[in-house]
């Protein structure tokens, strides 16, 4: 993981402080990388995010909230997630998610 995918993966931590929260996004913002880059890297967080965590996910409420994307970017990255799970899952026939993400 790139410093700049930590301070991605800081910021969008629901532990971090608001205050932490906007120092990281500063120095985001003065890192001179540009907003797709950086949109591209918290997408990338967020799938690894969703994949890794996709049957609690599933079972409980839980609300997500994304401080580096528009919540439509958020919602689709679940949904990639979610048909990829189903869909890997009807092809393997596996229930064990585990197997389905190589772990």
């Amino acid at each position: 993981m790139d410093a700049i995918e930590k301070i991605i993966a800081f910021i969008e931590d629901p532990h971090t402080s608001d205050i932490e929260r906007e120092k990281a996004l500063t120095k985001l913002n003065i890192s001179g990388i540009g907003d797709a880059e950086l949109e591209e890297k918290a997408y990338a967080f967020w799938h690894g995010y969703f994949a890794q965590n996709i049957e609690d996910i599933l079972s409980k409420r839980l609300v997500l909230i994304s401080h580096m994307l528009p919540d439509v970017v958020l919602n689709q990255c679940f949904t990639d997630v979610f048909n990829e799970y189903v869909q890997r899952k009807k092809d393997l026939g596996i229930d064990d998610i585990k197997k389905f993400w190589g772990w």
